[in-house]
């Protein structure tokens, strides 16, 4: 059977997919759609991020905002906001784990009710300048970072939704090259490579 190509691509998700910390161009969905739209006159881009954004508004944008774009492929990007500690470190996350689990799962069905989706890992940050994060109330702390992207792993297993999973591809590498100065999100450098990691997954699994 042969494989349909989509042409309308849509990201969703918080800041990151906003382009928070990309000073050049934009963040790595706006550089893949620079790369991806001159390919054909009718493939689109839609990059749809909100600074802060949590999980559960997050769906709730998936079925008010995508079903009106209609996309080929969905690109879910749930970020970090959730684990969020307001008031000190030893401040509960935000959203506590087991809702988190049951929102993540309720964010893939309601996105694959609308078009093929997969969803993506938050990177690494650097903890020294989340704790606190930007001389504010909040805290980032790694520990809650990779807690809660194994659920997002987890939950997209049970439910056969693919992960491009940022955190493993960046496991290995030196980050603080890579990050923009408030430590939490990428610089230019780092969109770049998110934007190359993303075209090679989606080449090799929708083109």
């Amino acid at each position: 059977m042969t494989r349909r190509t989509p042409k309308k691509i849509a990201f969703i998700g918080s800041s990151s997919i906003y382009g928070r910390g990309d000073t050049e161009l934009g963040g790595f969905v706006q550089r893949f759609r620079f790369r991806f739209e001159p390919l054909n006159p009718k493939n689109l881009v839609y990059a749809l991020g909100i600074f802060g954004e949590n999980v559960v508004s997050l769906t709730q944008r998936v079925s008010s905002e995508l079903s009106v774009r209609r996309p080929h492929l969905i690109g879910l990007y749930p970020g970090f906001n959730d684990i969020c500690r307001i008031g000190g470190e030893e401040s509960e996350n935000t959203v506590a784990l087991d809702f988190f689990r049951q929102s993540i799962l309720e964010l893939l069905q309601a996105s694959r009710k609308i078009a093929p989706s997969f969803v993506m890992t938050g990177i690494p940050f650097d903890e020294r300048r989340t704790t606190p994060y930007r001389d504010s109330d909040s805290y980032f702390f790694q520990k809650d970072a990779q807690l809660y992207s194994q659920v997002v792993r987890e939950v997209a297993l049970s439910e056969g939704t693919p992960v491009l999973d940022f955190e493993s591809l960046w496991g290995p590498l030196e980050i603080i090259p890579l990050l923009s100065e408030d430590g939490l999100h990428a610089n230019p450098v780092g969109h770049q490579l998110l934007c190359e990691q993303t075209w090679d997954y989606i080449s090799e699994n929708y083109f």
